[in-house]
């Protein structure tokens, strides 16, 4: 994940995740949906942990990871539940975690903070968490206008544009097929930002 981006959130790990909390994602409507109760799933990008306590309540086996030390210690903190389900992790050089053998990924708004030559990596680690049948859920921006400069807006943080397309090509070739895809609204209310989520499924290794 890009370092500029990561520096971002471990500056202002506190301030971020209370936005985040103040809102529910409109991803997460998608989640029964997207995997089986009960199973086994993976946050990748859990931020302050809001959508993994979501899935955690639904009944999933849930644990997540996160680039920035700061997140792990206020989701566990923020969401007591969650506490050991947690640790520190990134794309594309991502370890598998938990042991692996993941039914389902949830990847949201982490995949745009990655260079596009990083992205078949990224991808290949993502395949090595789940099993065969395992399903992969993210979103990226379908539209974000507070990128002001180089694909980065006024914080620094790279949003790299239009990598819904990109991501399906890469996944497939990966043996993911398409399940559904949803254009989400901001759950932020924000006018400059819209997001468009695909369900994968990993067909073959």
């Amino acid at each position: 994940m890009d370092q500029s981006t990561i520096n971002f959130y471990q500056e202002n790990a506190k301030q971020v995740a209370e936005r985040y909390e103040s809102v529910v994602s409109d991803l997460s409507k998608h989640f029964s949906e997207a995997f089986n109760t009960g199973l086994k799933v993976l946050d990748i990008g859990c931020g302050s942990g809001r959508d993994l306590a979501v899935l955690h309540k639904l009944g999933f086996d849930c644990y997540g990871i996160d680039p920035t030390a700061e997140f792990v210690e206020i989701a566990q903190e923020i969401h007591t539940e969650l506490r050991d389900r947690i640790i520190q992790g990134a794309l594309p050089e991502l370890s598998v975690p938990f042991d692996g053998e993941f039914d389902g990924v949830l990847c949201s708004a982490v995949l745009m903070h990655i260079e596009v030559e990083q992205l078949p990596a990224a991808a290949q680690a993502i395949k090595a968490c789940l099993k065969v049948g395992g399903r992969l859920l993210f979103s990226v921006p379908s539209k974000r206008l507070d990128v002001v400069s180089e694909n980065r807006d006024q914080n620094g943080r790279l949003f790299i544009p239009n990598q819904a397309d990109r991501l399906k090509s890469i996944f497939e070739e990966l043996g993911f097929k398409t399940i559904s895809t949803w254009n989400n609204s901001d759950s932020m209310g924000r006018d400059a930002v819209a997001w468009e989520s695909l369900l994968m499924e990993l067909e073959t290794h």
